[in-house]
């Protein structure tokens, strides 16, 4: 079976003695649990990177990011306290469903956010271990989900001392440097513990 790679063929900062691209196995992140809140916070986000996603809407731009995360065998997953009934429309209107392997929500489970359960169906669902997991959530129930999931966080600015790493949007930056810096960090956390 051929090697497959991952972003961090794109810029190897880390001094690994390869001679050219880095195999996958180097690349920590596998999944991406997004909060529901985060995927309609994004969609809403005019102030996304116009040089990075040349679309005319923040939906669209969204859905570029998450065909990109696809394209580097990063699996997606959406994850919310609310009901089907009320994900499920929205997904669907802003045309971003299909771009997940699955979806957790109130229906799923028997303890809601901030309980880890939805996240540990998530993560087997998609067959990923926390280490190769990264969640990103609006609000403290979210966030101390992952926690107790072991899963690292990226939370929005209302979360900043309580995240691994705070970010406003995935849309305002470089993907690449974006899943290079979680990797980074991961990775620090790893020797720390």
């Amino acid at each position: 079976m051929p090697v497959t790679y991952g972003p961090s063929d794109i810029n190897n900062p880390r001094g690994y003695p390869f001679v050219g691209p880095v195999p996958e196995s180097f690349w920590l992140t596998k999944a991406l649990l997004f909060d529901f809140d985060w995927v309609v916070r994004e969609a809403q986000n005019h102030g996304f990177d116009k040089k990075e996603f040349p679309e005319e809407t923040p939906a669209e731009a969204l859905k570029h990011c998450f065909r990109a995360f696809r394209s580097y065998e990063i699996r997606l997953s959406l994850t919310s306290n609310k009901k089907n009934s009320e994900i499920v429309p929205e997904m669907a209107r802003l045309q971003v469903a299909d771009d997940f392997d699955n979806m957790r929500c109130y229906e799923d489970v028997n303890e809601l956010k901030p309980s880890s359960e939805m996240h540990q169906l998530s993560m087997d669902m998609l067959g990923v271990k926390a280490i190769r997991t990264v969640a990103f959530e609006t609000n403290l129930e979210g966030l101390k989900a992952a926690k107790k999931a072991g899963i690292f966080c990226v939370g929005t600015p209302e979360l900043e001392g309580h995240a691994d790493l705070v970010l406003k949007s995935i849309l305002e930056g470089s993907l690449l440097q974006t899943l290079e810096n979680i990797d980074r960090l991961k990775r620090i956390g790893m020797t720390m513990v």
